[in-house]
């Protein structure tokens, strides 16, 4: 075909063409586009009437200061509409979501991941923003023998575990490593040495103190002060005053946009030599923490871990997810799209499970996850995946990603040095 439209523009020559020739030219022209049109209707009426492949996700949708659910789900809608306008998977057959809302709360995530694990044809179920949820659905996982693949959670456990064969991957920050860069943040930017730490009581902040624990040395602040809060505290200013009275310079915080709210406006209140520097957990900015506390915001030094961007960012596929958002959502800039690390994770995820299903050539969830430790190389819109996962390494990430941004009034997150 390129041949002949070649051939047509060598007939066509220096003289300009005659009328022939032009209408020779328009009759390839539109030879080409109706090919093209017949073969992409052709295709997209074959995925329509093959059986879907479902991807389960399960989220806090109903936690309304929370955006993690929604944009992750954006990820996860533009990776597979892109899958399907290229043929789908298994010869054909189109990928398809189905969520559940566990609007935070464990046991119905751990019934939601039931739910999700009987549809027929599913291939994996994708947990969401909160890691005491991903905890709580390993045993369900492994018992129904369905991939469990988080995209946001970062507790070590969610791939630390003794099950044998392991049903959980992860493509996210984990805080092995998350946690310790944020305390060489403290010590490497605010020259913190001696810091305090105020964690939840939940299976995430047990992983952030066992890493403290672990990890604090000549190379990070050291944390002589640990404090535990509950879920629904109205306030953490005991806590950072015990911070306070122990003298430490700096402050490691883990938490969500509720409770990051609370402790920016008690730190805002204080007289300004009491504010220490915040080195802050993602969860805060998966949220409406420039809502909650917009006025306080630039009164307290406080930066955000992160494993993606889109800003500036020249990645073929984060420039191709971010288009797809402003495409379809209606925002002006990259840096409008709220917990960009959802979407970015969630994208690459549906794409690396794309491939295994592939490989495995059939909806088995036991294949599937057999082929996810298999995988070949992928460009990502957060990285090259040389090897996505293997048998002894269920993580894809690693602490080459780690960024820290600062989060503005406006809701924006903007990376920082």
């Amino acid at each position: 075909m390129f041949n002949s439209f070649k051939h047509l523009q060598r007939d066509v020559g220096t003289q300009g063409p005659g009328q022939g020739q032009l209408n020779r030219m328009k009759t390839f022209l539109a030879f080409i586009f109706c090919t093209f049109a017949a073969n992409t209707c052709a295709q997209i009426s074959t995925l329509s009437q093959n059986p879907p492949v479902w991807i389960g996700f399960d989220d806090a949708y109903g936690v309304k200061t929370n955006t993690s659910a929604m944009v992750t789900e954006w990820g996860i809608k533009a990776a597979i509409e892109e899958i399907n306008n290229n043929g789908g998977v298994l010869n054909g057959r189109p990928l398809q979501l189905i969520t559940t809302d566990n609007k935070g709360i464990s046991a119905r995530g751990k019934d939601n991941f039931v739910q999700l694990a009987g549809t027929k044809d599913l291939v994996a179920v994708l947990s969401g923003k909160y890691s005491p949820i991903s905890v709580e659905m390993l045993p369900e996982a492994h018992r129904l023998k369905v991939p469990l693949i988080s995209v946001w959670g970062s507790a070590d456990p969610i791939t630390d575990h003794e099950h044998k064969p392991s049903y959980s991957f992860r493509v996210s920050l984990k805080d092995d490593w998350g946690v310790q860069a944020m305390m060489k943040r403290l010590s490497s930017k605010y020259k913190v040495r001696q810091a305090c730490a105020i964690l939840p009581n939940t299976a995430w902040g047990r992983s952030a103190e066992k890493v403290i624990q672990e990890k604090s040395g000549p190379q990070t602040a050291q944390f002589p002060v640990v404090r535990w809060y509950n879920w629904g505290d109205p306030s953490l200013k005991q806590h950072y005053k015990a911070c306070l009275d122990s003298r430490t310079q700096g402050l490691l915080f883990v938490g969500n946009e509720r409770e990051g709210a609370i402790l920016v406006k008690e730190i805002a209140a204080q007289p300004q030599s009491m504010r220490m520097p915040v080195v802050a957990h993602w969860g805060a900015v998966g949220g409406t923490l420039h809502e909650l506390a917009k006025e306080e915001l630039s009164m307290v030094r406080i930066d955000f871990i992160q494993t993606f961007t889109f800003v500036h960012n020249k990645r073929p596929r984060a420039i191709y997810l971010a288009d797809w958002i402003l495409k379809n959502k209606g925002l002006k800039s990259t840096q409008d799209i709220p917990s960009p690390v959802g979407a970015a994770h969630a994208y690459d995820t549906v794409h690396l499970l794309a491939k295994a299903i592939d490989k495995a050539q059939t909806t088995s969830p036991e294949k599937i996850r057999d082929a996810l430790e298999k995988l070949p190389a992928f460009q990502g819109a957060v990285k090259h995946y040389t090897q996505p996962f293997t048998n002894h390494r269920h993580d894809a990430l690693n602490k080459s990603q780690v960024l820290f941004v600062k989060l503005t009034p406006a809701g924006q997150l903007i990376p920082q040095d």
